[in-house]
């Protein structure tokens, strides 16, 4: 299981590793970064959202499959609930770096990562009930991973704030499955190119951003320490005992449990920087919590479900 997933972390990194060398061959100066940014978050993205969910979303089988979707929207919201109260802790709170922590508390690696380890260690169908979680996980990013970056505010202000493209595509998305509306060949296969592009395009720009960070990796020792452990150890413990209680079927635990022990989400830094957040503190979590996933994914998992898990 430790080689499966270090694997799977090694691809990330590799990828991280091709936008440090496009950065550095001046194909892609970081003062574009933002327009790339906006480009993966607001057209890849909606692309790769509207394709999930429309080619995996069957509305005949709601009633076998609607909890995965809420699973993944519970495994956001429980985080955000722990986040907002475990942030108080922190030694050097300004509101960028809070506003982030609470981010990562909430949002962790729930599509990439997880997809890689389930190909390693499950089969298809864990891949589909993965992709079922990943509509619950999609709302909850665009909900409450937005909500915790905009600095609080009124309920109309977080309303307006959190209603973007990605949202708009997952409402459109939820409207063409549940009517049954079909989406002509060619255009399925163009907008499902699209979205295909949207995570490698986007760890591309997060290994230019990360390069920009490295030697901060370790700024404020205590606060990344602390973050580390909340989002490695505190929440995934939390939730894998709520799960234990729950009488779920063993690939429903495990897909769920797998989501659940997941780092830092790569998206991190760029929606911090589009948000509101620290994008240097986001891009330190991500190094570390995912360097670190190595031992406490596999760790976990035999923990909660023994040799099976493993």
């Amino acid at each position: 299981m430790l080689l499966k997933v270090f694997m799977a972390i090694l691809e990330t990194f590799i990828v991280f590793g091709f936008g440090v060398f496009v950065w550095k061959k001046g194909m892609i100066h970081p003062d574009d970064l933002d327009k790339l940014g906006k480009l993966t978050l607001d057209f890849f993205f909606p692309m790769l959202t509207f394709s999930t969910i429309t080619s995996s979303f069957d509305p005949e089988r709601l009633n076998e499959l609607w909890l995965m979707p809420v699973l993944g929207f519970g495994l956001m919201a429980f985080g955000g609930a722990a986040g907002w109260f475990l942030k108080k802790f922190m030694k050097n709170r300004t509101p960028e770096r809070e506003r982030t922590f609470h981010h990562i508390c909430a949002i962790n690696n729930y599509v990439f990562l997880p997809l890689i380890v389930l190909q390693n260690i499950g089969n298809d169908r864990h891949i589909a009930l993965l992709l079922m979680m990943n509509v619950g996980s999609t709302i909850g990013f665009w909900t409450i991973g937005i909500m915790t970056l905009n600095g609080g505010g009124s309920w109309a202000q977080s309303i307006r704030s959190i209603w973007s493209i990605n949202l708009a595509a997952v409402v459109a998305a939820l409207v063409v499955a549940f009517l049954g509306i079909p989406v002509v060949g060619p255009l399925a296969k163009a907008i499902r190119s699209m979205g295909n592009m949207a995570v490698p395009f986007m760890l591309l720009l997060i290994g230019i951003a990360l390069a920009q960070c490295w030697r901060r990796i370790w700024t404020h020792k205590f606060d990344m320490t602390y973050l580390t452990l909340v989002r490695l150890l505190v929440i995934p413990v939390l939730i894998g005992a709520v799960l234990k209680l729950l009488p779920l079927p063993a690939d429903v635990l495990l897909v769920t449990l797998v989501v659940a022990l997941m780092p830092a989400a790569s998206s991190s830094v760029l929606v911090a920087r589009r948000y509101g957040g620290c994008e240097d503190f986001a891009g330190q979590a991500i190094i570390i919590t995912t360097l670190i996933s190595l031992l406490t994914i596999p760790l976990l998992l035999r923990m909660f479900l023994g040799e099976a898990g493993v």
